[in-house]
Order: C-alpha cells, then structure tokens, then sequence
C-alpha cells in the first residue's frame, strides 16, 4: 500500500506562544529587538497606534489640555502638526478645510512597516508625546499600552518618564521609575534630567547623563545625612555611623563608582581635555545603579525613622 504524500502547505499566521510556538514547530527570537524590527512587530504596532488614535479622537474621550482659537479639532490640528514637524510638509490649508485623516494615516503606516527601527521609535515617541501634551487621556495611560506591548514582542525599549530607551529589564525600569518619583523633588530632578539626557532624541548625551546620576546619589545622601556639602564618601561614613545597615562590599563599590566618575580622567572632571569618552552601557549601567542605590537608601532611612 503506498504511502499518501503530506500536502505541503504555507504557513499563513504567527501567533506567540500558540500551539505551534508550545510545541517547537515554529520559533521566535528571544533575543530582544534592538536594530531591527521584525514584520509582525511593525504589523502588530501599526494596529495598535491605530486604535490608539481611533479611541483618543473619538467623541467619548476627546478632551483638550487648552483652549486654543487655532485648535480646530483633535484629529485635524494632530494631521496639521505631524505633516509640518515630522514630514516637513507645507500646511497652509484653506480657511474651513480640514485634512483627510486616511493619507496621512497611511504615511504613519508607511514609516512604522519599511521605515529604519530608530524613525519608528521617533515618529511612535512624537504621536504619544502630542496626544500627552494636547488631550486629556485619563481613562486610559498610553506608554503603559505600548510598554506593554514592546514587552510581549520583546522589543528592547519601554517609555519612562515618557521617553524611550533601550533597556531590557523590567526591574531596571521599575527602579529608575521609583527613583524618578521619590518624595524628594531634588533627587527626582537630578533623575529624571539623567534619563533625559540618555534618551535624548536628537544629541544623547552619556556624560551628562551619569552626572546626573551621581548628583542624584549625592542629594539622598545630603537629605539623610541633612548637609547639603556632604559627598557622596563622606555621606557614606554619616549614614553608616547612624546605624544604617550597608554592607562592606555594597560601600565599597559605590565607592568605586563615585571615583570613576570623579578622578582626573573622569566623568565629573573639568571640561576638556580629560573629557572621557562615555558609551551607551556606562551610562545605561549607572543610571540603573544609582537607582538601586537611591531606592535602598531611602527604604533604609525610612526604616532607621521608623525604629526611633
């Protein structure tokens, strides 16, 4: 009896952790996308921006920041400001007319499916950053919809503090986020310019942003040790001589890092002709760092509170 041939047929969907992913039959990069952006991913995020834009110009969300006798409508001023600031387009439309929303949809369209990854994320990080500053969205938070979303596509980039950047771990994010939002607005400042600067669209600056990450580590300690001149060694010895429990080892290493930052050809040294040479990860590293550490420290002075 012969044997009946198998019928060869095309795979038509993918769907992440569906039977065929379970089982091995077809796979999925778990390597986090960083350079390039697969087609699903692009597809996927398409028609997640879309509904986005559906919900947030429909009458039972709309709502403006501002009352403006130039903002016409949500839909048709968002067209307006996207042909002119991120297509260069001319926008000098007639008094009474207002922009087709479908051909401007499809150039959005256009950049997210063929564009380079980074124009992706610049046209993504420009849509969500004008729906924050021109309409109320309170029923819904739209970085966490699309921090979500990179997440399950294992796309290497969240928003924090509204801006992207590339980091991989969601407990690195939530501790940048904790210590973006401390109850102390110094340190909170100092923070969030560190995050500006490494995620700064148009010149990323790493020096500048591991500046701010240590003059964030400095102000807590200032506060806990209640010296606004304190360093960050001298801080330490305060703290430590309160009874705060720092390990030797954890001392130590900030330590270090505080002199990486300080000596002669450091971060913090004298413009110029010492200025070092500052990569993505040294600042990615101390961002993440000095996070932890603001977040341990406050925790621990809290509880020294706490125990008098």
């Amino acid at each position: 009896m012969k044997n009946k041939s198998v019928v060869q047929r095309t795979s038509m969907i993918k769907i992440r952790d569906g039977y065929s992913h379970a089982t091995g039959i077809i796979h999925f990069s778990v390597d986090y996308q960083l350079e390039e952006f697969d087609d699903r991913t692009r597809r996927l995020l398409n028609n997640i921006l879309y509904e986005v834009l559906e919900l947030v110009f429909s009458e039972k969300v709309m709502s403006y920041k501002y009352d403006n006798p130039f903002f016409d409508n949500g839909r048709n001023e968002f067209c307006k400001n996207l042909l002119s600031e991120v297509f260069l387009q001319r926008t000098n439309l007639k008094h009474g007319y207002s922009y087709t929303w479908e051909p401007v949809y499809e150039m959005i369209n256009e950049v997210i499916e063929k564009a380079p990854y980074n124009e992706v994320l610049d046209i993504l990080w420009y849509i969500l950053d004008w729906i924050y500053a021109n309409m109320y969205t309170s029923q819904f938070d739209i970085y966490s919809i699309f921090n979500s979303f990179f997440e399950k596509e294992f796309v290497g980039y969240r928003f924090v503090e509204k801006r992207i950047i590339a980091i991989t771990d969601k407990n690195e994010i939530s501790s940048i986020e904790d210590a973006c939002n401390s109850k102390y607005d110094g340190i909170n400042s100092h923070m969030q310019k560190a995050v500006g600067f490494l995620a700064d669209r148009d010149k990323k600056d790493y020096k500048n942003s591991i500046k701010e990450s240590i003059s964030a580590v400095e102000s807590v300690c200032q506060i806990i040790t209640n010296n606004g001149k304190a360093t960050l060694g001298q801080a330490l010895k305060v703290i430590k001589s309160k009874g705060m429990d720092i390990h030797p080892a954890l001392e130590k290493a900030f330590s270090s890092l505080y002199g990486y930052t300080s000596d002669q050809g450091g971060i913090r040294h004298c413009e110029g002709m010492f200025e070092s040479n500052v990569s993505f990860e040294e600042a990615k590293f101390m961002l993440v760092s000095c996070s932890a550490f603001i977040n341990f420290l406050i925790a621990e002075n809290e509880k020294e509170a706490s125990n008098i």
